[in-house]
C-alpha cells in the first residue's frame, strides 16, 4: 500500500471510479485502538500472536509477541499488544 493514495482512480480492466482509502495513513496501533474501541469483531488467530495473516504455508505467530511460561511452554501475546507496527509483517515468511 505504499504507492496508494487516498484517493485513487480504478486499475485498469475496472469500472470507472475514484477509490476512497480514508485509513490510510492510520498507524498499525491506530487500527488496533479503533477495533478495539468499538468491539468490533476479528479473526481470533490475532489473539495467538499473529499480526499478519497471509497462508497456511507462509505465516506464523509474530516472533516479537512470544512469550515463555515458568514452565517452559511458548505462547504468544495478541497482536494488539505489538510494541512496533514495522514488526507487523515478521511472522510472514
Amino acid at each position: 500500500g505504499k504507492n496508494i493514495d487516498i484517493f485513487a482512480p480504478t486499475s485498469n480492466g475496472w469500472p470507472t471510479c475514484m477509490r476512497v482509502n480514508p485509513i490510510l495513513n492510520w498507524s498499525y496501533s491506530d487500527i488496533w485502538n479503533f477495533i478495539r474501541a468499538l468491539s468490533l469483531p476479528y479473526p481470533i488467530l490475532y489473539d495467538q500472536g499473529y499480526t499478519s495473516l497471509g497462508n497456511m504455508h507462509n505465516t506464523q505467530p509474530n516472533p516479537h509477541l512470544t512469550v515463555t511460561t515458568d514452565g517452559g511452554k511458548t505462547t504468544y501475546k495478541p497482536a494488539y499488544t505489538l510494541e512496533n507496527g514495522d514488526w507487523e509483517r515478521d511472522g510472514r515468511m
